[in-house]
C-alpha cells in the first residue's frame, strides 16, 4: 500500500473507532434516559393509583356517612310516627269514650251461652244483617275485643239506639 492510501485508511479507521465510541456513548445516554423515563413513568403511575385509591376511600367514607345520616333520620321519623300514632290512639280512645258516653243505649244485655251478635241484633232491631250486629260490636269493642265472633257468656253489652240511617 502506498503511504497516501495507508494514511487515508488510518484516518478512516480512526474515524470509525471515534464514531463507534460516540455511538456507544449516545446509546448509553439513551439507555440511561430511557431508564429514567421508565422510572418516572412508574412513579407517575404509582402516584395516580394512590390518588385513585384515596379518592375511592373518600367516596366510600362519604357513602357510609350519608348512610348513617339517613339511618339516623329514619330512626327519628319512626320515633315521631310512633309518638304521633300513640298520641292519636289516645285521642281516638278519648273521642270514642266521649261518643259512647253521649250515645243513647236501649239497655245493657248480658250474653248467654248460645248468643251471637246476629242473634242479639235480631232480638233488639228485628234484623240480623252486618250493619246491625256491627253496630253492637262497634259500641262494645272494649268488652268483646278484636274479634267480633268471640263473645262470651256473662259479658255485658250496651245495646245502642239505632241511628237514623238504619231505622
Amino acid at each position: 500500500m502506498t503511504e497516501e492510501k495507508k494514511g487515508i485508511f488510518d484516518k478512516l479507521f480512526g474515524k470509525k473507532e471515534e464514531v463507534e465510541q460516540t455511538a456507544k456513548e449516545i446509546a448509553k445516554d439513551v439507555k440511561s434516559e430511557a431508564e429514567i423515563a421508565a422510572e418516572n413513568a412508574k412513579r407517575v403511575a404509582e402516584a395516580a393509583q394512590k390518588k385513585a385509591e384515596a379518592e375511592a376511600h373518600k367516596a366510600e367514607y362519604e357513602v357510609q356517612k350519608l348512610k348513617h345520616e339517613a339511618e339516623a333520620k329514619l330512626d327519628e321519623v319512626k320515633e315521631t310516627i310512633k309518638e304521633k300514632t300513640e298520641e292519636m290512639g289516645l285521642k281516638k280512645d278519648e273521642v270514642a269514650k266521649q261518643v259512647s258516653d253521649k250515645v243513647a243505649y236501649i239497655e245493657n244485655y248480658t250474653v248467654q251461652s248460645a248468643d251471637t251478635l246476629s242473634h242479639i241484633a235480631m232480638r233488639y232491631y228485628g234484623k240480623a244483617t252486618p250493619a246491625y250486629y256491627t253496630l253492637i260490636y262497634e259500641h262494645n269493642k272494649d268488652v268483646i275485643g278484636g274479634n267480633m265472633n268471640l263473645i262470651k257468656p256473662g259479658q255485658v253489652l250496651r245495646i245502642p239506639v239505632l241511628p237514623e240511617d238504619l231505622k
